[in-house]
């Protein structure tokens, strides 16, 4: 009798601690996040094979040089006419880039632009600034690497060409003028981004007659002609051509006449001398390209 109860405590106690195990891992399964995994451990370079920094390096330039080069205007001068409210303008597009330079051309005697942009090997000419029809003598601002030979007298907007072969059209007198290294050449009204009429009188603005205008954008120089008033003009340069900033040059009787000083455009020597001419294309226009005056 003794010997039965023994046995059956044993089985019982056996009983209870298989219980209580199966409870134990009940209990931890129920704890457990679904699909739960240990922490990676962090990534790391096998020893000795530390990143190649060289390479990154020069992966990182190739892609700055990629994304700098796929806004570089194209060597095209294209040519072409449009017509704008009942007014005709005859556009050249020029690149803005380190392959073109300008030239502010002066002649104290008197030239046409056609001959200033011959003698200097020019592309594209554009009127320069206002002055005295007689005696040629400048009317406003116009410095020569630093040196003023014709003072300010209006403060309009200027066309600024640093030694470095860059251009600007700028207002900003206290930073260009008597600088060192900066031709720069008073112009006429401010066109884009708002016209302005500095100085000029409605009377003048109203008149259709012979006009120039020169613009830039980030990437182009624009330079427009055609026989209009200033209204139109203006509105040309903001509305169809993506001009940063225009402004009105010398116009009437200087555009098929003679005035002392022009603004050329011509390409760089180590461009002409690199590249043949066939890169330089000129796009097709219903008018010559010299077809002025």
């Amino acid at each position: 009798m003794a010997a039965n109860h023994t046995s059956w405590k044993r089985a019982m106690g056996r009983v209870f601690r298989a219980t209580c195990l199966s409870g134990l891992l009940l209990l931890t399964a129920f704890l457990t996040p679904v699909g739960s995994s240990p922490p990676a451990a962090p990534s790391q370079a096998p020893p000795g094979h530390a990143p190649d920094q060289s390479k990154t390096s020069t992966r990182s330039q190739t892609a700055q040089l990629t994304s700098t080069e796929a806004h570089h205007p194209s060597h095209v001068v294209k040519v072409w006419l449009t017509e704008y409210r009942g007014r005709t303008f005859r556009v050249i597009q020029l690149p803005r880039c380190e392959h073109m330079e300008a030239v502010i051309a002066y002649n104290r005697r008197g030239e046409t632009k056609e001959e200033a942009k011959e003698r200097l090997g020019g592309v594209a000419v554009c009127t320069g600034a206002f002055h005295n029809s007689r005696s040629m003598a400048l009317a406003d601002f116009y410095q020569i690497d630093g040196s003023i030979l014709s003072s300010a007298t209006t403060g309009r907007w200027f066309f600024a060409l640093m030694d470095d072969g860059q251009m600007d059209l700028s207002g900003d007198y206290a930073l260009f003028k008597r600088t060192p290294g900066v031709t720069a050449l008073a112009l006429g009204q401010r066109l884009a981004p708002v016209l302005h009429k500095d100085g000029f009188s409605t009377r003048f603005m109203n008149r259709v007659t012979d006009r120039m205008a020169l613009g830039m954008s980030h990437d182009y120089i624009f330079i427009v002609q055609g026989k209009s008033d200033i209204w139109r003009l203006a509105e040309f340069m903001q509305e169809k051509l993506p001009c940063r900033v225009a402004l009105n040059s010398d116009g009437g009787h200087v555009v098929r006449g003679r005035a002392p000083v022009h603004i050329v455009f011509r390409w760089r020597e180590t461009l002409a001398e690199t590249n043949p001419s066939d890169e330089l294309e000129s796009a097709q226009s219903p008018m010559p390209v010299h077809a002025e005056g």
